[in-house]
């Protein structure tokens, strides 16, 4: 269900085969159930199936709890450790502390990205089966990391780093924000890494440091990576073992003045799409481009939020997209909104809805084409600056096709930033706090408190401290009930 934290090489975030188990035409009530275990700065979680799951946490320096990457097993139901392997201590190493992430490979296999390291892990005993250092080019290996990675088919990994300033000792993603100079730090470096033996089958610098995450696709029998710079867009081919720039596509600029740099790119039918202003608040509107994969001259630009008058414009997430309804998902934590654009097939942009939502935060799209569901976290502060110090967030279901409300979950704790809503078995969601728990959610139709899950879903059991929450404050006596077989 859960194997990638945007749920494939493509980022488009649609868990086609999520279930939203809700009404879509009426009332309906949110379950909450929390973890009672603690696990730091939660950055993403996954699954092997509906027996076992993983979540990569302790990542996020900038909380000072945070000491450094670690992947732990949970009980599905209870969301109770099983086991956890800590893998680096950055109070004593003195790295910049910057997540990685955990994905499952098709075989199996668990691999974990994290600071200038990748390791391979057993999933059921949480043993290192294999570990290995990734270059840093010219950057510091204490200043260097590796902010995710996304896996060609026939499994081949690759990544790329992200680098702090040199000299500059602020951690996670307060380096990007808080340094004198982060555009002082050196370029970048892509990699393609062997899944099994880690080792390093290629390796190329890149023409800047690029804080957005990297994407890939094939087209035409070719592999494509896909990469967002500070005022351009770049494309790289992976043929026979190594890199090289594709001088067919690009580099596009894709900026309007004054605006920052995307955080990553999706990829939709013939069309690579992202928005602007990942890089740092700007008072210029955020926007969402297209440009053709086929044609790089071909770009299209659409502010949807530009109307909304707002002072400030910055969302360090990545869009969404569902590529058989040629639809990508936008919003704007500085103009409090989320919207929904419509891709073309020349690739031009129209606005299909918009709503007032301010997130921070990745959406995600669930269940099949013709009723899809999108989710988001809404953070209740009236202003951007708000933004700066709030502690509870809740949690938007709406019809994707249409915008309209379907579900809000009370408050809850707040979301560690920048991450998704992520789907599990059984209609349930997870979300994960800053605070260092694991929230299972689940919609269903007001109505008596008696709920049915599908076969081989698994119920969250009740919480230790009262029962399962509703929105709006109520609380859930029983447990919910399996069918009966």
């Amino acid at each position: 269900m859960a194997a990638f934290e945007v749920h494939d090489a493509g980022r488009t975030h649609l868990y086609g085969c999520a279930s939203f188990l809700g009404a879509m035409n009426g009332p309906n009530r949110v379950f909450a159930h929390s973890s009672a275990t603690d696990y730091i700065t939660p950055y993403n979680i996954i699954d092997r199936g509906p027996d076992a799951f993983y979540i990569y946490g302790g990542g996020y320096g900038d909380n000072p709890a945070a000491s450094g990457s670690f992947v732990a097993r949970l009980a599905p139901d209870t969301f109770d450790q099983v086991w956890r392997r800590v893998l680096i201590n950055t109070n004593v190493t003195e790295e910049w502390n910057y997540p990685g992430v955990v994905n499952t490979l098709a075989d199996g296999g668990v691999i974990v990205i994290y600071g200038h390291h990748i390791a391979r892990i057993d999933p059921d005993s949480g043993r290192i089966i294999a570990r290995a250092a990734l270059p840093t080019g010219r950057s510091d290996p204490a200043n260097t990391a590796y902010n995710g990675y996304d896996a060609l088919p026939d499994g081949t990994i690759i990544a790329k780093t992200v680098n702090r300033q040199p000299g500059c000792t602020e951690q996670g993603f307060s380096a990007f924000l808080k340094c004198p100079d982060p555009s002082s730090a050196p370029e970048s470096v892509l990699v393609a890494i062997d899944p099994h033996s880690l080792k390093v089958l290629a390796q190329v610098r890149l023409p800047e440091m690029m804080g957005g995450r990297v994407t890939t696709t094939v087209r035409n029998g070719v592999a494509l990576v896909y990469l967002p710079g500070a005022t351009k867009l770049y494309r790289y081919t992976y043929r026979n073992g190594k890199f090289a720039p594709d001088t067919t596509w690009g580099p596009v600029p894709y900026l309007k003045d004054g605006q920052t740099a995307a955080s990553a790119m999706a990829v939709i039918g013939d069309h690579v799409v992202g928005m602007t202003n990942g890089g740092a608040p700007t008072s210029t509107p955020m926007s969402v481009f297209s440009v053709s994969q086929d044609d790089s001259s071909q770009v299209a630009n659409l502010q949807p939020f530009a109307d909304a008058g707002a002072r400030d414009s910055f969302i360090p997430s990545m869009v969404s997209v569902d590529p058989a309804n040629r639809r990508v998902y936008v919003m704007d934590a500085g103009a409090g909104k989320l919207g929904a654009v419509d891709l073309a097939d020349d690739g031009t942009l129209a606005s299909a809805w918009v709503r007032d939502q301010r997130t921070l935060s990745f959406t995600t799209l669930i269940g099949p084409q013709d009723t899809r569901v999108l989710i988001g976290t809404d953070i209740p502060v009236r202003t951007f600056h708000g933004l700066k110090d709030y502690d509870a967030e809740e949690v938007v279901w709406r019809d994707a096709a249409t915008g309209r409300e379907l579900a809000r979950s009370s408050k809850l704790p707040k979301m560690t930033t920048g991450i998704l809503v992520t789907p599990g078995y059984g209609g349930i969601q997870h979300f994960l706090t800053a605070d260092g728990h694991v929230i299972a959610l689940q919609v269903v139709p007001a109505g008596p408190l008696t709920i049915t899950f599908p076969e081989g879903g698994a119920p969250p059991r009740p919480a230790r401290r009262g029962g399962l929450a509703l929105s709006g404050g109520e609380t859930a006596a029983q447990t919910p009930k399996r069918p009966q077989k």
